[in-house]
């Protein structure tokens, strides 16, 4: 049963928002007290109002289409199984969904499923309130917030035989050597700063290889990128 949706501005003094767009968010989670945690963080943000709060994946499709929020944060127990029809149906809208993953209770099977559904954020649920909000914010600029452990998950899952299998051949034959390099460690789950570092580049080299691969290997993000590499042979140690 969904619980009854509360204006977003019900816990904001309204003399402390400035008139800016703020970005809306639905929050779906079945346990109170992290429920009104993640509240308290994204509403404490100028730019953020939780215009909506369920404790069930079909009652947020509900209120998707009732006040058509821009993020929906879910918990991920809630979007598996039986669930992942109703996932899909929320992707293909313009709500983008960020997913939080408890430690230790999803398979990277599992992840994968997730992300194939359309899912474009997913964050660990113990992650800090900063990468939270940070998430919220790149997935409401429709860019991906997915983190780097996850890419480490993916690239574990597609090295596998299975995903050895259906791998596409001799793709990094179409890179540099240093963006190959540059490929790879995208690959490993590191920032463009982190790569810059391990490389002795300037961050704008790093990004500068990082546009010529994707534009070589016909990909559009981070993501597309680190899975092209992890099912390459040539990759895997």
């Amino acid at each position: 049963m969904p619980l009854p949706r509360l204006a977003g501005t019900a816990l904001r003094p309204s003399a402390t928002r400035p008139p800016a767009r703020l970005v809306r968010i639905a929050l779906c989670e079945d346990q109170e007290v992290f429920r009104l945690g993640l509240r308290v963080v994204l509403e404490a943000q100028p730019d953020m109002a939780v215009i909506d709060e369920t404790m069930h994946l079909r009652a947020a499709l509900d209120g998707v289409e009732e006040v058509d929020p821009e993020v929906l944060v879910v918990r991920q127990g809630l979007v598996g199984g039986e669930s992942l029809p109703v996932l899909r149906d929320l992707c293909r809208r313009r709500t983008a969904v960020l997913v939080l993953a408890e430690s230790g209770e999803q398979a990277e099977a599992e992840l994968v499923e997730v992300l194939q559904a359309g899912v474009k954020g997913y964050l660990p649920r113990r992650s800090g309130a900063q990468r939270l909000v940070e998430a919220v914010r790149a997935l409401a600029r429709h860019e991906v917030a997915l983190d780097p452990g996850a890419t480490r998950e993916l690239v574990r899952y597609l090295t596998g035989p299975a995903g050895r299998a259906a791998s596409p051949r001799g793709a990094l034959d179409l890179l540099t050597d240093r963006q190959r390099e540059v490929a790879q460690l995208v690959s490993q789950g590191l920032s463009n700063d982190e790569i810059a570092t391990r490389l002795f580049l300037s961050l704008a080299t790093v990004k500068s290889h990082l546009t010529m691969s994707m534009r070589r290997l016909g990909v559009r993000t981070r993501t597309q990128l680190a899975i092209l590499v992890a099912r390459e042979p040539s990759s895997v140690a």
